[in-house]
């Protein structure tokens, strides 16, 4: 690790490439809105919607034949734009390692696993519409289950499917990381793991995942193969804040809080707007793509809300990290090469990181850990 250059400084030459490079991602999300509404839009006013369920309605399972044919008309209009964005755009900023064939691979992976999932929830949707009444209340339960069912086995199915991943090997830093959860009263977690993302990207990382026993850690060997132990350290931190400070729970709280006033907006909503449409009622195979575009809609109207929560989450576990690794020197270092490496904007427009942000801005980030230094040392 002497070769890694500490307390890291702010390079220039990546400044200027965050700021264009940002500004390309800003554009192609807005894109992306823009496709996605138009795709809804169009299949609605065209009739297309009515086409197939007419269609799918000759086969058997017509409910996840009908899903699979909007997904399929969502993913061929998208394809264009996040193909260029994914691969062609990030490669050409130096932050994506794939191969064509290699990005194909991970792109029907992605595709796959949201397909599946999402395939699951729109027959679990269009079971509780025709079985219960009101059936939104009851939607929303089976959702707050299948939650907590992905959370659960998205260490031991989805990260292995998705990655490579191998033991951590550093014993020495392993028996620190088990050390400190121990000290902070975290006592269950056993397996760390290293997950090699630098197949795919350059980027840096490291999550606690599952919970009951299947919890680990995880951390991308970018992380492990370009940062100090003192970053490394201040980053497990931060995790470990997430852990003890219970944000699963807290996020699946909050989306439990919001997923039944959604359910029951879109149930008014598609009753109302149906016969525009010549859809015959919630209930008919149809109003899928209008349920989606106004759960799309109520999705980015409460990105605000929902983003604010979460980099509350975010600033308490930085705080926790400091108060628990009480590395400031070695944080501020962290967020500066986090920044860089991401080719992430330090200043950030305030609307832009009140709407967009999961995370506090860079700048809030290392200024919060130049506090805690000067208190530290005063």
């Amino acid at each position: 690790m002497s070769r890694i250059k500490y307390p890291y400084k702010f390079d220039p030459k990546k400044r200027r490439l965050a700021s264009a490079y940002r500004r390309g991602k800003l554009l192609f999300f807005s894109l992306s809105l823009l496709i996605s509404l138009a795709t809804a839009l169009f299949i609605l006013f065209s009739g297309l919607h009515i086409t197939i369920r007419n269609f799918v309605l000759q086969f058997p399972f017509s409910t996840l034949f009908n899903g699979f044919l909007v997904m399929l008309i969502f993913t061929i209009t998208g394809f264009p734009l996040s193909f260029y964005s994914n691969y062609i755009f990030d490669r050409r900023y130096k932050l994506a390692n794939y191969n064509l064939l290699s990005w194909f691979r991970d792109f029907l992976k992605i595709n796959l696993i949201n397909y599946v999932f999402t395939l699951l929830l729109v027959l679990a949707l269009y079971f509780t519409i025709n079985t219960f009444s009101p059936w939104w209340v009851y939607a929303g339960i089976f959702y707050i289950i299948f939650s907590i069912i992905v959370n659960y086995i998205y260490p031991t199915i989805i990260v292995p499917f998705m990655w490579k991943t191998e033991p951590y090997r550093d014993r020495s830093m392993k028996n620190k990381i088990l050390i400190l959860c121990k000290k902070l009263g975290v006592t269950h977690i056993k397996n760390i793991v290293v997950i090699k993302e630098s197949e795919k990207s350059i980027r840096p990382n490291a999550v606690f995942m599952g919970f009951g026993n299947s919890k680990r850690i995880g951390l991308f060997d970018n992380l492990l193969n370009n940062f100090t132990r003192d970053e490394i350290e201040c980053v497990i931190g931060h995790e470990l804040g997430h852990y003890v400070n219970k944000d699963i729970l807290r996020g699946l709280i909050l989306e439990s809080i919001m997923i039944f006033p959604t359910l029951f907006v879109i149930d008014y909503l598609v009753r109302t707007l149906s016969p525009i449409f010549g859809i015959q009622g919630i209930s008919d195979l149809a109003s899928l793509t209008l349920i989606g575009l106004i759960n799309g809609t109520l999705a980015f109207l409460f990105m605000p809300l929902v983003n604010t929560h979460s980099r509350w989450r975010e600033s308490e576990a930085d705080k926790f990290a400091l108060q628990h690794v009480n590395k400031p020197i070695a944080q501020i270092s962290l967020e500066k090469r986090l920044a860089d490496m991401h080719l992430a904007e330090v200043n950030v427009h305030p609307l832009i990181e009140f709407w967009l942000f999961t995370h506090p801005s860079t700048i809030k980030r290392i200024k919060m850990a130049e506090n805690w230094n000067k208190k530290v040392r005063s």
